[in-house]
């Protein structure tokens, strides 16, 4: 499929691993110049480096590394206006960037209670409140908030991370309608399940362990989900591509769910 990605550029936040670095991966390979951002300053170098030196069909594109922590406005604006200076335009933005902390809600600190909305919630809104402008006068661009399926049914150990998807989920079907006037679309994936890294070390330590195959505890931690799998990156990049491109210029507002069918709803 000709996606018609080749020369845009993009921003994409929680950029040096993970869903985040197989997404910028994905939109490297389509011949987009990526902003990849992070916090971790040798985890992205490494990660831009390696994705820089990638050779994708005679693809070639930039990769700019940039460090920031998004908690900052100022950051938030500093990231904007480089990615602005050094790609020119901006024609992409993936909010992905998250730092979730799982466990009981009443056992949480403060700090990590807000950590959650400053990272992900705040993170992601002043995001777009800073380059959706720049979109609007342009009259183009594409937004793609990575949410969480939890959005629609939390989980006990995930109270908080479950409402801030929530929140994100409202924020991108309520902020499209103004969007849509300057032909700027703003959709969501929220994964279920997803085979990141850590959750392969998990499966790995889980099988040296117990003595069982990989694939073995792979089937055990997939036993709730109605396909019997757990997401794979390369599953949410390709999604993003899609929504990225000119293939749907009627789809905006939307959350597209990709679960395994784990949590039904309307």
């Amino acid at each position: 499929m000709e996606l018609g990605l080749s020369g845009k550029t993009a921003i994409v936040t929680g950029a040096s691993q993970g869903i985040g670095l197989e997404i910028a991966r994905a939109l490297h390979a389509e011949g987009v110049g990526v902003v990849m951002v992070a916090q971790s300053t040798r985890k992205l170098q490494d990660a831009a480096r390696a994705l820089a030196s990638s050779s994708h069909a005679g693809q070639v594109a930039p990769v700019v590394p940039l460090v920031a922590d998004l908690t900052l406005r100022a950051e938030i604006d500093r990231v904007v206006e480089e990615s602005i200076q050094r790609l020119g335009a901006v024609d992409i933005l993936v909010n992905n960037a998250a730092r979730a902390h799982n466990g009981n809600f009443f056992k949480m600190s403060v700090e990590e209670l807000e950590t959650v909305w400053q990272v992900k919630g705040l993170g992601y809104v002043r995001l777009v409140r800073t380059l959706a402008p720049h979109m609007m006068e342009r009259q183009s661009g594409s937004i793609i908030n990575i949410i969480g399926s939890t959005a629609r049914m939390p989980t006990t150990d995930f109270v908080v991370g479950s409402m801030v998807n929530a929140a994100l989920v409202n924020f991108t079907r309520g902020i499209s309608r103004e969007l849509a006037q300057f032909n700027v679309r703003i959709n969501a994936i929220s994964p279920g399940w997803t085979m990141t890294e850590r959750q392969e070390k998990s499966i790995a330590l889980q099988s040296a362990a117990r003595s069982l195959s990989v694939e073995q505890v792979e089937r055990e931690e997939a036993r709730g989900i109605p396909l019997r799998r757990l997401v794979r990156m390369s599953e949410i990049a390709a999604m993003t591509l899609l929504l990225a491109s000119d293939i749907f210029p009627s789809m905006t507002g939307e959350d597209i769910v990709i679960d395994g069918g784990a949590i039904p709803s309307i």
